[in-house]
């Protein structure tokens, strides 16, 4: 019977217990990837996130701002501007407010006022507007 002995090379079998260095660098890139896709949906996600609440909040703000209007159109001029205070410090509104005058027939006239009100993010760049006819009256005629 035939004996081989095997031998073993004892340098390159204490060597072969650990991850070689291309094995590390290509985790390292692995997870770097990961890592950068992770970042860039977190900033994505937040961004979304701003942009629903402003579009969920926006239209509110813009029908309050249209209410006042239609309670005391006289005492708004043809634009205005301005914030909502400190409970929407971050919302800036802008109306302008249009007379307007129908003519029917030779003796049947309708006023009404143009109302456009836009409310804005300005960190954020988002604008939402609501555009309106409202009842006028006649110039000179005091209800």
């Amino acid at each position: 019977m035939l004996y081989f002995k095997t031998i073993r090379n004892h340098k390159s079998h204490r060597f072969s217990r650990g991850f070689t260095l291309l094995e590390v660098l290509v985790s390292l890139a692995i997870i770097a990837t990961v890592l950068v896709s992770i970042m860039r949906l977190q900033g994505q996600t937040i961004a979304m996130n701003e942009t629903v609440r402003f579009y969920s909040i926006a239209p509110f703000l813009a029908q309050s701002k249209m209410a006042e209007i239609r309670m005391d159109s006289q005492s708004f001029p043809g634009s205005d501007k301005g914030d909502f205070g400190s409970d929407f410090s971050e919302y800036a509104w802008e109306i302008r407010v249009e007379d307007q005058e129908v003519l029917f027939e030779e003796d049947l006239e309708m006023f009404f006022l143009d109302v456009l009100v836009t409310v804005r993010h300005p960190g954020w760049g988002l604008v939402y507007q609501l555009e309106g006819k409202l009842p006028g009256q006649e110039e000179g005629l005091s209800s």
